[in-house]
């Protein structure tokens, strides 16, 4: 009896892990430079009622990068990132109207909850530019296209 109930939550647990692991091989963009990696993932529900689109985006930074960092810039990074993530096409830039910092726990990872206004996203082509303020000052694109 023990040994049919543990094959069946075996099977379940195996079930969500390969189901809730699955993504589009186009929701999910990463680029690395400078020490620094931003992966960017479009969320699950990312088209709300009210017009938005939502990413979940990370910055992953090497030993060698976050080591040079103090306090203030962990805290910056926390909480003073509203300017730094945009979408570009062209000379048009939308901020994101939304910019949560979310609590992962992960030395030297940061990830954030993004949300930007949906108005005229679908004419021409879009990029999400993350402008670096206080790790390396540089500048990463990673082209929505085809999502």
């Amino acid at each position: 009896m023990h040994r049919k109930y543990f094959s069946l939550s075996a099977c379940l647990w195996c079930l969500f892990a390969t189901c809730s692991c699955v993504h589009s091989k186009n929701s999910f963009r990463e680029v690395s430079d400078h020490g620094l990696t931003v992966q960017l993932m479009k969320t699950p529900s990312s088209y709300d009622g009210e017009g938005n689109i939502s990413y979940s985006a990370r910055l992953i930074a090497d030993k060698e990068l976050i080591a040079k960092t103090d306090n203030t810039v962990k805290s910056n990074l926390s909480y003073r990132m509203d300017s730094c993530f945009y979408l570009q096409a062209g000379k048009k830039k939308i901020y994101a109207s939304l910019t949560q910092s979310i609590a992962n726990g992960v030395s030297g990872s940061f990830e954030y909850l993004l949300s930007f206004e949906n108005t005229g996203l679908n004419d021409g082509k879009w990029n999400l530019i993350y402008q670096d303020k206080y790790l390396n000052q540089q500048k990463y694109t990673l082209n929505l296209n085809n999502e």
